[in-house]
């Protein structure tokens, strides 16, 4: 990382915490996937390396803190490591900047003698600003630090992934309000160790008296004057008033730290933050003696009209707000944002810009103000990721518009452009012609990738220019695990990075699409299984007809055969409306019997399901099977008995209930 966020001006680079900012920016996917393979990370974490790809580096750098595989003062392990890899490069040149910043770091301390001061030391904090998280062409590339991935909403109550019954189009992986404030404070009572001063986080799933032990830990630090550098509100903030009291979603009151440096305040996705809560943000900011940084993220901010004295009073401290989501300031004279750092702006169009669906017009309009200006300026946009927000292309290929109506106009200095449509939607062979010329219109465009959609078969020959044969971009169909070849102009199985990028979002199967996507689908799972590639989980939205009896596939709607999978993990049934009978259930069993979990929705399964039929293995081990017919309540199933277990009360599920929840779901669907 050559240059840092203007929030970090005042942090010198040097130090451990500094040291584990530019490993992350050098650990890419792949270098990330080697080694935790190598040190037998939980398959869990490595899938997650694909479903958050936006904080690659930054989720490896953290884990490896937290196992102990890099410490302050030994970093062997790491460039041991890497060079089991046949990575010797990068361990040599891990090794340069582990010792030419701690070795900075020595020197100033034998030079200097000093006692400590009220302000932290940067050399021993990890950031001390939003730090922008790392992207790639198909991530989440909204959070500044190590995203811990806590998302719970979409997955179940387990961690099943669980179909939205409303749309049936979203796993969604961000928490709702509602869903905070019903599960704030309900984490487990583990007893809390002492908290890391130079960088706290209090998450929305910590258990309220983890919560509340933080913040004690905290306010005996400040009032003992020890400096607290960085406080992360991790989706943890519920509200806040005109006056700066800040209330969590547990109901816990947050107080103030007078020897804070850095609030960072991480909201659900698509919170939008209205005035007064902003100039609460503000009034606390004021009051807090230390505070020099003001970072927010995942939220739309509001420009400020009135509030003058307290936007007075922050330009007297000379406290930095930052929007990290559009590389923003708060201009404390206007009370409005502005993009007036040109090195703020090269630093996160170097991580990655989204622009997402649910955003305010007016923050879009920012984003966009700043793509353009990255343009005209010659600094390189690592990933342009339209979330949802892209609408159509202009017939020329030069302007997307998006769905809220702003125009993005092609973009020069633009090296990959993700666009992640709504689930289900279908683009014909001419608006993919389109986008691939409206690519080809950046001069540093690398990779073009779609997700959540359908795209055509072929090409006609006209639709592909002699230039761009020649610059030969890769065309990756995520949600397809197969790319398009520019010269032949079909699609062809992709590489297996590529895989693994498609499998780590989890693959959605639905009835609507082609059987020809139905053939790439499966194709691309079966080469993803041959090859251990783990796929977290496959959803089969209403696209699941039969087990078939001879070879044990499941047999699509379509037609086409999904083989046995031995690296996936979850599979998950959506079969609406439908009524399975005890064989079919079985059959899954059968099919799923390599799995952890088998997830059933919106479907109806018999009162209790002879387990004795299960294989062996299955009865005996961790593998879960579980029921939600009506979007309600969920069910364990007992493989001991062979009932249904609710999974809230504990209770086996009575033979009344579920006739009363079979007559209800008749009528739904009757």
């Amino acid at each position: 990382m050559d240059r840092l966020p203007s929030g970090m001006k005042n942090l010198s680079l040097k130090g451990f915490g500094p040291f584990k900012v530019q490993l992350a920016c050098r650990l890419d996917y792949n270098t990330s996937l080697l080694l935790a393979t190598l040190w037998d990370y939980p398959r869990s974490f490595i899938g997650s390396l694909n479903t958050t790809n936006a904080d690659v580096g930054l989720m490896m750098v953290d884990k490896m803190a937290e196992r102990g595989e890099i410490v302050s003062d030994d970093i062997s392990m790491l460039t041991d490591a890497l060079r089991q890899c046949q990575l010797g490069g990068i361990a040599s040149e891990v090794e340069s900047i582990f010792k030419k910043n701690m070795s900075r770091t020595e020197q100033e301390k034998q030079e200097k003698q000093e006692p400590p001061c009220d302000r932290v030391n940067p050399s021993d904090q990890d950031t001390g600003a939003v730090e922008p998280a790392k992207a790639t062409d198909s991530e989440d590339n909204q959070r500044p630090s190590i995203d811990k991935s806590k998302e719970t909403t979409g997955r179940g109550i387990t961690g099943a992934v669980k179909p939205s019954k409303a749309t049936d189009s979203k796993d969604k992986q961000r928490p709702s309000i509602d869903k905070l404030k019903e599960t704030a404070g309900k984490g487990t009572t583990e007893a809390v160790a002492p908290i890391n001063l130079n960088r706290v986080t209090i998450e929305a799933t910590d258990s309220k008296a983890k919560q509340q032990s933080i913040i004690d830990q905290l306010k005996k630090a400040a009032d003992k004057g020890t400096p607290i550098g960085e406080l992360i509100l991790d989706t943890s903030f519920g509200t806040i008033d005109e006056s700066g009291s800040i209330t969590l979603h547990s109901g816990i009151i947050l107080p103030l730290f007078s020897t804070l440096t850095v609030l960072n305040v991480w909201t659900e996705e698509g919170r939008v933050m209205t005035e007064t809560e902003l100039t609460g943000f503000l009034q606390y900011g004021s009051k807090s003696t230390q505070l020099n940084v003001l970072g927010f993220q995942s939220c739309d901010l509001p420009s400020l009209s009135s509030s003058t004295e307290v936007l007075k009073e922050i330009q007297k401290k000379g406290v930095e707000v930052l929007w990290v989501d559009t590389a923003h300031c708060l201009d404390t004279s206007s009370g409005s944002w502005e993009m007036d750092n040109i090195d703020m702006v090269r630093e996160y169009c170097g991580v990655g810009i989204a622009i997402r669906k649910h955003w305010r017009k007016e923050t879009q309009e920012l984003q966009i103000k700043m793509l353009q200006f990255a343009s005209e300026n010659e600094i390189p946009v690592r990933v342009l990721r339209l979330d949802e927000s892209y609408c159509s292309v202009t017939p020329d290929g030069t302007k997307i518009t998006l769905q809220s109506g702003q125009t993005l106009p092609a973009l020069s200095t633009v090296k990959i452009i993700s666009i992640i449509t709504e689930e289900g939607r279908t683009i014909p062979a001419d608006e993919f012609a389109r986008l691939l010329g409206f690519a080809n219109q950046s001069r540093l465009i690398e990779h073009l990738s779609f997700h959540r959609c359908e795209l055509p078969p072929t090409l006609p020959a006209s639709s592909i220019s002699p230039e761009m044969k020649s610059r030969n971009f890769k065309v990756s169909w995520l949600s397809a695990g197969h790319c398009f070849d520019l010269n032949l102009r079909t699609w062809k199985i992709a590489d297996l990075e590529t895989i693994r990028m498609s499998c780590g979002f989890g693959v959605l199967i639905y009835k609507q699409c082609s059987s020809q996507m139905h053939k790439l689908q499966t194709h691309f799972l079966t080469v993803a299984s041959q090859n251990n590639v783990p796929i977290p989980f496959i959803s089969l939205r209403e696209s699941f007809r039969a087990v078939d009896d001879t070879t044990g596939s499941i047999i699509l709607e379509s037609g086409v055969m999904l083989p046995r999978l031995s690296s996936l993990d979850d599979l998950s049934i959506n079969a609406e409306s439908r009524e399975l009978t005890e064989e079919e259930v079985n059959e899954l069993v059968k099919y799923s019997s390599q799995c952890s979990k088998l997830c059933f929705y919106f479907c109806f399964l018999p009162w209790s399901v002879p387990t004795d039929r299960f294989p062996a293995h299955l009865r005996s081990g961790k593998f879960q099977v579980l029921w939600d017919p009506e979007d309600k309540e969920e069910y364990t199933l007992d493989l001991a008995s062979g009932r249904w277990v609710n999974h809230a009360t504990k209770m086996a599920l009575t033979e009344k209930e579920y006739q009363d929840m079979l007559v209800r779901f008749r009528l739904e669907y009757k």
